[in-house]
């Protein structure tokens, strides 16, 4: 069956990506979203006036990593350009990859594959959703409450052909071809789907981390600090900058849960401004400017995958598609929710265009979609265990053996190697920005070369490493501050 229409449900960054990736499909596209229509104001003004309430972290930091900066520039590049116009930025290597921290760095035309979009997700989602606006072959009902899915089933298959939504008092259905399910963490529709007797398996891995975030505006954004060394570890406290356009920033800090004192301290104002003064190169930064935004926090992280294919019995489902975090996402400290909700609207518009059964579209989506994410998924499971394990051993703390040998691994190869290498510190950024890594035999070998000299010289003295903050020493100064 050729569809005609598709409805997609979410208006937010994995709706819009979905819609950008149909635009020359054919197709009519129907966008359900529950928020408001967004007003008519210049995208700078989004921030302020743009409201969101079906978004729950619309105005927190976020990064538009180097894996959708090059799906835009690939595949959208007038769209990128509305974006650059809007005053999001490109980034340079010199400040993801800084010279005070990485030795040997120069600029290489291969780059520009490797640079992220500074910019705020309000004016980044505002410019897109005027975009998304003005394509042809879409449309969008806002107000849109979406109660129920209309199914066909038989003894083998469920197949989405509708959704039911109500506008104010009003009751509408709408029957479609095709569903694709963008509303995000918190949709209601696998629990329809399961009533009706599709397997759907969710694989959760809790981060335990906390976090806080508030945005800045520069008094004078010609005379910025430099752009390096704005992120970084403690250990027991992570923090980054998000730099953005028109002289705004946000500031972030992230910490176990178990860090009562710091999980504490970043909720409030006061903590969080006595943080940024204990590091002197956030200081440098703050001194400089207003705040814009209260302490905004959010918790409760977590790496989940929705699985939506049966896999041992029960029914097939057919013509719905998860995009977003509908179908899975990864601890938001990392930034790669909006760059995986590109990945998935690239990989649907191309298995929509060139498969037209069924239930081998839904069987390539899924698969390949696991293809390319799992690895970050993974990651991200793996990152959240280290930062973990190097916070419980500053706090002196039991480890597992095995979680020690992975942290040996950690801070005495591939962090110095890291640091040393250029080719290793390409590397690291490429999984940062979800780019592939290199396959070739050679830059595999050269990176476990790099990883033994780095481990021989860090384990016999040569090259120590930087130690971070003690704890103790970091917390007295904390609490020291707060009683003045």
């Amino acid at each position: 069956m050729v569809a005609k229409r598709v409805a997609i449900i979410g208006a937010g960054i994995g709706g819009l990506a979905t819609a950008l990736a149909l635009k020359d499909s054919g197709v009519d596209v129907v966008i359900l979203e529950r928020d408001p229509e967004p007003p008519e104001i210049t995208p700078e003004r989004a921030f302020e006036d743009w409201q969101r309430p079906g978004v729950p972290q619309f105005r927190h930091a976020h990064i538009m990593l180097a894996r959708l900066q090059t799906t835009l520039r690939d595949h959208y590049p007038d769209l990128l350009q509305e974006l650059l116009d809007a005053g999001l930025e490109l980034s340079t290597v010199d400040q993801v990859l800084p010279p005070t921290k990485y030795s040997g760095i120069e600029p290489e035309p291969e780059d520009r594959d490797l640079l992220h979009l500074w910019g705020r997700r309000p004016t980044f989602e505002y410019v897109i959703r005027k975009h998304v606006g003005r394509l042809p072959n879409v449309r969008f009902i806002h107000g849109a409450k979406v109660v129920s899915l209309v199914t066909q089933a038989d003894a083998n298959s469920i197949r989405a052909r509708g959704v039911e939504y109500t506008l104010g008092d009003e009751h509408h259905a709408l029957a479609v071809d095709l569903v694709v399910d963008a509303s995000g963490k918190n949709t209601k529709l696998p629990e329809l789907l399961r009533e009706q007797g599709v397997e759907i398996t969710v694989d959760s891995k809790p981060s335990g981390f906390v976090y806080s975030c508030r945005h800045y505006r520069l008094k004078n954004p010609e005379a910025a600090p430099p752009r390096q060394d704005g992120g970084g570890n403690l250990d027991y406290l992570g923090y980054a900058t998000f730099y953005a356009e028109h002289g705004n920033y946000a500031l972030t800090f992230g910490c176990p849960v178990d860090e009562t004192e710091l999980a504490e301290a970043i909720k409030r104002p006061d903590g969080f401004e006595a943080l940024c003064d204990e590091l002197p190169v956030l200081k440098h930064w703050t001194h400089a400017s207003d705040a814009k935004s209260k302490v905004l926090g959010a918790g409760r992280f977590e790496n989940r995958w929705v699985h939506y294919r049966a896999r041992n019995h029960g029914r097939e489902l057919l013509d719905y598609f998860a995009i977003g975090d509908s179908h899975l996402e990864t601890n938001p400290m990392y930034g790669r929710g909006c760059a995986s909700a590109f990945v998935q609207a690239q990989v649907f518009g191309e298995v929509f265009r060139t498969i037209e059964d069924s239930s081998r579209r839904a069987r390539e989506y899924y698969e390949r979609t696991f293809a390319l994410l799992n690895p970050y998924f993974e990651l991200s499971v793996a990152t959240d265990r280290i930062y973990h394990t190097r916070a419980k051993l500053k706090r002196g703390l039991p480890v597992p053996f095995a979680e020690r040998v992975m942290n040996h691994a950690y801070e005495s190869a591939w962090l110095p190697a890291t640091y040393q290498n250029p080719l290793m510190a390409r590397e690291f950024l490429k999984s940062v920005q979800m780019r592939e890594p290199s396959n070739s035999f050679k830059v595999k070998f050269l990176v476990l070369l790099y990883m033994m000299r780095a481990w021989f010289s860090s384990v016999f003295g040569r090259t120590p490493t930087a130690e971070p903050t003690p704890r103790a020493e970091f917390l007295r100064r904390l609490a020291s501050r707060a009683s003045e």
